[in-house]
């Protein structure tokens, strides 16, 4: 606290109005930091707001992004299932076909051997039959 000389009458006028002067100016000063703080922290509470905005806007972006991925990785999941399925489907019609191509030449081979067995009995019994193994038959029991 200040300490003013003491005067006829009171206190030195001069000094106590150079003190208010100082006051005053102090008071103007401090004044113009608040309003000059006042407007830094309105640009601040903007700066703050702009980011929040922008913020949720990058937060539902990516929320979009996510979802489309899932969305499009699902999608490329069902599409390799039906994908493999087919695949696997047709599969095992070639097996099947495969199969009963086999059991076709199995037939075959089954009915090529009754064939030959047949012919080669066939013709054991016309060689039998034939004049010369009758000959050779009499010539042996002679």
């Amino acid at each position: 606290m200040e300490q003013f000389d003491r005067q006829f009458r009171g206190y030195n006028r001069l000094e106590v109005d150079d003190y208010i002067n100082e006051l005053k100016q102090q008071i103007q000063e401090q004044t113009e930091t608040i309003q000059s703080l006042q407007g830094e922290i309105d640009q601040l509470n903007e700066q703050n707001t702009l980011l929040t905005k922008e913020l949720n806007v990058h937060e539902k972006t990516n929320e979009e992004i996510a979802r489309l991925a899932l969305k499009e990785a699902s999608e490329l999941i069902e599409k390799a299932k039906r994908n493999a399925n087919m695949i696997l489907k047709e599969s095992m019609e070639y097996v099947r076909g495969l199969s009963k191509d086999m059991d076709n030449f199995k037939q075959e081979a089954i009915d090529f051997r009754a064939n030959v067995v047949k012919m080669s009995e066939d013709m054991l019994e016309t060689i039998d039959k034939s004049e010369i193994f009758s000959l050779i038959r009499e010539e042996k029991e002679n």
